[in-house]
């Protein structure tokens, strides 16, 4: 039996709370003069919610008032509810993810105008202020772009999973074992990196974010999702390692696949003879 929540009703109050917050948000925001554009993304703009999505609310203003909105941040976000923290508050940082005691977190991020260019980061973004047409046709022009893995991004996801795949050798013999399972939990989520791009669909984690990855969201097919739980393990040295080994043969089948897909050379022997040095 899987965990049980004491939170269970507070949960499903959460989507209520979050509703509230974005309210406040938008009201206090689109009154003010120096805000241009507001945009929402990640799953609430997606539409791959649940109950426990944050709200990621972007918001473009005047240039010469940018940094004074950056400075503050904090105290804005304090506008839209009680807060019961700042994650890693940055007071340089465009971007504040503040927690609420509602247990809902709002991603506050503020940009000037001309950051803003089609891209398939925003792609499935959804506008909620533009009074004067600054972000519409952007987030149109990103909707239509089409991902497509190029060569350097499999020359650097090749690199990248080699590189960990040392890395978690290297710290097994040192008997540093949460430096390993941090380094082979990287092995892993690059396979899921190979997996979307061989898909041709853009994975906008960032590196090592497992959010939507697994569970009731994930785009991942069934015997992906069960090799994933294959390579489980615990702090067992000799089961880290054979962890590691037991993955060689998918990293070796991606690199055959995505090579041909971008039309590089595959260097199969070369590719065995790296991961082998850590085997």
């Amino acid at each position: 039996m899987g965990f049980v929540s004491r939170h269970l009703e507070r949960d499903f109050s959460l989507p209520k709370h979050r509703d509230v917050l974005l309210e406040n948000a938008l009201n206090d925001l689109t009154s003010d003069s120096n805000v241009l554009a507001i945009y929402q993304a990640g799953s609430l703009a997606r539409g791959n919610f649940d109950n426990y999505s944050d709200i990621d609310l972007h918001t473009i203003v005047t240039p010469e008032k940018i940094a004074v909105f950056i400075k503050d941040k904090g105290n804005r976000a304090r506008k839209w509810g009680n807060v019961l923290f700042y994650e890693d508050f940055n007071a340089s940082s465009p971007v504040v993810v503040t927690h609420y005691d509602t247990f809902v977190k709002v991603d506050s991020w503020y940009h000037s105008p001309e950051e803003i260019a089609p891209s398939i980061w925003l792609k499935g973004y959804k506008v909620l202020y533009d009074p004067n047409n600054i972000i519409n046709g952007v987030i149109k022009e990103s909707s239509s772009k089409v991902y497509k893995p190029s060569s350097d991004d499999v020359e650097f996801w090749r690199g990248k999973i080699f590189a960990f795949i040392h890395e978690t050798y290297r710290a097994v013999m040192r008997d540093e074992i949460y430096y390993a399972l941090s380094n082979l939990d990287r092995v892993r989520w690059l396979i899921v990196l190979g997996w979307y791009m061989e898909m041709e669909q853009h994975l906008d984690s960032p590196c090592g974010v497992w959010s939507k990855i697994e569970g009731k969201r994930s785009k991942l097919k069934d015997w992906q999702l069960s090799l994933l739980e294959s390579w489980d393990c615990g702090r067992n040295t000799n089961q880290i390692m054979k962890t590691m080994v037991s993955m060689a043969s998918e990293i070796l089948r991606l690199n055959k696949y995505l090579s041909k897909q971008v039309n590089i050379e595959e260097n199969e022997d070369q590719i065995k003879k790296i991961i082998e040095m850590a085997f």
